[in-house]
């Protein structure tokens, strides 16, 4: 009945007992209490709780900033892999849409899986904005996942913007400078490889610190995943692009250093 009623509010229902079994499925977010009355409430659950006190914690502390880091998450996710693919896009106008690969293949490939994927997961899981005794003191940041503060189609689109005018802008100084560059011999522009890899090295940079500029908790920990995910990068960069020499990347890393 609230559901019908309320069609764009987001209703929780909390129970203890096989009668409120219903009832909890019937509700967005469901949370059992185990008690007397059996485990049926809290097995038909999203969330389980011991007494009903534990409610105010549950709500107000976790429930606040998992959703906090949940929906920056979200946004996060679709901004790296935008800022990935938009210096792709932007070169197709400049190749006549040719189906160029500007990033070496291997680590393109392993840009999500190995280069920006741990801090991104350390920060949903431990960042913090308040102290659990300031959000149980002020019921009113808990507001923000009822208005739906940090994930609505003005923030997306937000976050659109930021990854497309940071990738056309990497793309275009990069392109317009390295390319023009005579690294290795006189009249010898610079390779596409080379200024297309240096691309792909700042946008793993760019979108890592992104998100050590986001956390409100910089720990020694955040900071060290995003200087791993440099690392790893780096190594990776090296190792894929002086093993093969027939490979039209090659040794475009060590060019890039010098």
């Amino acid at each position: 009945m609230m559901r019908e009623r309320n069609p764009e509010k987001n209703t929780i229902a909390i129970g203890d007992g096989s009668n409120d079994v219903n009832m909890i499925t019937a509700a967005h977010i469901g949370i059992g209490i185990s008690g007397l009355e059996g485990q049926q409430a809290a097995r038909a659950a999203d969330y389980s709780i011991g007494q009903f006190r534990f409610l105010k914690n549950l709500l107000f502390h976790h429930g606040r900033e998992n959703y906090r880091r949940n929906t920056y998450a979200i946004s996060y996710i679709f901004y790296k892999n935008i800022l990935l693919v938009i210096p792709i896009w932007f070169y197709g106008w400049y190749s006549m849409f040719s189906g160029t690969q500007i990033y070496n293949f291997q680590l393109y490939a392993l840009y999500n899986v190995a280069f920006t994927s741990v801090p991104i997961i350390w920060f949903t899981t431990w960042d913090k904005e308040y102290t659990p005794e300031v959000l149980l003191r002020r019921p009113k940041l808990y507001r923000i996942g009822i208005e739906n503060v940090y994930f609505n189609t003005v923030i997306f689109w937000r976050w659109f913007f930021y990854a497309f005018w940071q990738g056309i802008l990497a793309i275009l100084i990069i392109f317009n400078t390295m390319t023009s560059m005579s690294p290795n011999e006189a009249g010898k522009s610079g390779s596409m490889q080379t200024a297309g890899n240096f691309t792909l090295t700042c946008v793993v940079i760019v979108s890592n610190m992104k998100l050590l500029v986001s956390a409100y908790e910089v720990t020694y920990m955040l900071v060290g995943t995003v200087f791993a995910s440099f690392a790893i990068f780096f190594l990776f960069f090296w190792v894929l692009t002086i093993w093969d020499k027939a490979a039209d990347d090659y040794g475009v890393f060590v060019e890039l250093m010098g």
